[in-house]
Order: C-alpha cells, then structure tokens, then sequence
C-alpha cells in the first residue's frame, strides 16, 4: 500500500528484528505479513519470479518479525479491552481465554495496567478486577 504514490515506511523496510518494524498500526503490519505469507505460500498469482518468495528466506523472518510486533501492540491494547469485557459482565475465564492467556496471567496484566492509571480510574479499574 502507498501513500499518494510514495512507500510507507513499512513498506520499505527490511525486517530482521522487531525494532526494525517503523510506527505503524495493526492493519498494514498485518497487511504487510500477509503479503510475505502469500509469497512463501506461492499464492501471489501473476508476478515475475523475482517478486515471489525468497530463497534466503526472509519473507519468513519477515512475517515473523512482523508477528511479534503485532502481538506486542495488541498486548498493549489488551488491558482496556479486559476492561471493556469486565464492565460488561465477562468473567475471568473468558476474557483469559480470548486473550490466549491463564486466568492469573491475564489478572495480573490487567492489575499492572490499572495500576498505572489516574485515579479515580484507578480505583474503579481495580475494583472491577475484583
């Protein structure tokens, strides 16, 4: 994807390490990683061998790389979104679970992040913690 003609950055850079992926959000990370999953799978139709998937392998580095940056940003998001689930009547065991985490990890992620907050966001986010 570009913007008026020009790369993103996202676009253009080569991705070894998650420090190596530029400010982006989740959409074009995951867009991004597709494309480099498309490729490996041989799924991209129509395109001259030079643009299909590399031998050295970096398209795989490269949708695993871009991976754990979308998993980290989402681990940052997830806290008020367990918030949201909890204001909502959703239990522990659902939320742990549609977060892909154990009940006492997904408590204490949350307990870390209301921590964090301002009170009186603080108190209503930990009383809701139960």
């Amino acid at each position: 994807m570009t913007s008026e003609g020009k790369p993103r950055a996202l676009d253009t850079a080569e991705l070894t390490t998650p420090a190596d992926v530029p400010a982006a959000d989740v959409v074009e990370m995951a867009h991004r990683r597709q494309r480099h999953q498309d490729r490996l799978a041989g799924t991209v139709r129509g395109l001259p061998s030079q643009e299909t998937a590399t031998a050295d392998g970096s398209d795989a580095i490269a949708a695993l790389v871009l991976g754990t940056a979308i998993t980290v940003q989402l681990g940052d998001e997830q806290p008020p979104l367990m918030r949201q689930a909890l204001q909502h009547g959703r239990t522990w065991s659902d939320i742990s679970t549609a977060a892909g985490l154990t009940v006492e990890q997904a408590r204490v992620a949350y307990t870390a992040w209301a921590a964090g907050l301002d009170e009186p966001d603080r108190a209503e986010a930990l009383q809701l913690a139960g």
